[in-house]
């Protein structure tokens, strides 16, 4: 009725500044958000509407991996993201894994008490669930979308064909 094919829904769940007691607090905002979403993945489902839908999460900002003095965590760079719906290839850690997380690391991106520097741009994942809505891989709409993509070389980037199993030119039934 609209004449839209894709949606796009932002859900903001606050309180994860967590200074303090980070274990408790996170136990409880897990909690809470994994219901929400094996409720509403349940709907989904059962509205046949699963292999259609992605759900991404973010952060404006990272931790530190080790706590303060007073159990929490404080501000830090980098984040983790994660994204799943039916047509996501699920079951994957992209981007860089650290090998070591100590100050003084060969790789040279552990700052001590958790920092980490940055190995993969905010963009990677983005590029590809931008294609998935239908925005071409490259020119000008994804330069409108996401105008700091050319900064990074492509391999850094994921691709619709990284993140997603491709429905086949024909059908609504998805290919592997």
């Amino acid at each position: 009725a609209r004449g839209s094919s894709r949606d796009i829904f932002y859900v903001d769940h606050t309180g994860f500044d967590t200074h303090s007691n980070v274990d408790v607090r996170l136990i409880s905002k897990f909690t809470v958000m994994n219901d929400a979403l094996k409720a509403f993945v349940e709907e989904l489902k059962a509205l046949n509407l699963w292999e259609s839908t992605v759900l991404v999460q973010f952060s404006e900002f990272g931790r530190t991996l080790d706590p303060n003095t007073a159990l929490g965590a404080d501000h830090a760079w980098g984040g983790h993201h994660f994204m799943f719906g039916g047509s996501v290839q699920g079951g994957k850690v992209l981007g860089h894994y650290p090998s070591n997380f100590e100050q003084g690391d060969a790789e040279g991106i552990a700052l001590g008490r958790g920092r980490m520097i940055p190995t993969t741009p905010w963009d990677a994942m983005w590029k590809g669930v931008a294609e998935w809505f239908g925005i071409p891989a490259s020119g000008p709409e994804m330069d409108t979308v996401l105008p700091m993509h050319k900064n990074f070389p492509p391999e850094r980037l994921y691709g619709k064909n990284d993140l997603f199993h491709l429905l086949s030119p024909n059908t609504e039934e998805i290919t592997s």
